[in-house]
């Protein structure tokens, strides 16, 4: 297996997108719901999670795991790298600089990158972005609803996702041509997002990173099974966690929650 999270349900549409690619792959698939939002958490509170749940994955005898989470990826990938030393990790942010240059290759672009609080003021993919391509000029924009909307089941056709939207980025209409979706949560809203900035490409790390997860398990030569076995936990309550997950996944899933979190409680 390989281990997939986020704070909520956003990490399942990295999810869909390494089925797409390694249909055969099995995934275990981590929603820290009980604790989210991550966007307006602190550095080391973010690593604290991610340990445990790495910690977790470790447990179920994973052999990567993928942080489906841009905040966390912003915040705690390069210490939880370190402790997991030998474990492959993928993150979100260095997948979208890829694809942000793949397609700087082919078109001229004015990108806006979009992402939580937490992931926009550490200020990662802007740098990583730089050192590529120095002469590009990026606006950048915390959106921190987004993922609390997601997380309550609101659709792209919400008003209060519209308002939202429109609050955030309409004065960037027109200049800009490229929007990185720099939380994997904001995939749930092109349509709105589109409405609101028009003729719009969008360069979604989910597809990114499920590419990135699969060259680098292929890499180490990582065989993979017949039929795919998923299993999704949750440490926040399964029955709404299950109901979302329907919606994003387009099919059922059986959802179990996981308490062990900072000794022993999800809360």
């Amino acid at each position: 297996m390989i281990g997939v999270f986020d704070s909520g349900v956003g990490g399942l549409t990295v999810v869909q997108e390494i089925r797409k690619i390694m249909p055969t792959q099995d995934i275990i698939y981590f929603g820290d719901t009980a604790r989210a939002p991550y966007g307006g958490k602190d550095t080391e509170t973010l690593i604290s999670h991610g340990r445990e749940i790495i910690s977790f994955f470790v447990s179920k005898g994973v052999k990567a795991v993928v942080m489906a989470c841009g905040t966390s990826s912003s915040t705690s990938f390069e210490q939880l790298k370190r402790e997991f030393d030998g474990l492959p990790i993928i993150d979100t942010i260095r997948p979208a600089v890829l694809a942000t240059c793949e397609l700087a290759a082919q078109k001229d672009i004015k990108p806006v990158f979009i992402a939580t609080s937490a992931t926009i003021k550490s200020g990662l993919f802007a740098r990583l972005l730089a050192q590529k391509l120095p002469d590009i000029k990026l606006y950048t924009r915390a959106c921190p609803l987004f993922a609390p909307m997601a997380e309550a089941g609101l659709g792209n056709n919400n008003p209060l996702v519209t308002f939202a939207a429109e609050n955030y980025l309409a004065d960037l209409k027109g200049k800009v041509n490229a929007l990185i979706l720099g939380c994997t949560h904001y995939p749930l809203f092109t349509d709105a997002l589109g409405e609101v900035l028009g003729d719009i490409i969008f360069i979604n790390p989910a597809v990114a990173t499920a590419r990135a997860a699969k060259e680098q398990l292929g890499a180490r030569q990582c065989t993979e099974g017949d039929k795919a076995i998923i299993e999704y936990y949750t440490s926040g309550e399964p029955e709404g966690f299950g109901d979302l997950a329907r919606v994003i996944l387009g099919e059922g899933c059986s959802v179990e929650q996981w308490k062990n979190l900072g000794g022993g409680t999800s809360q």
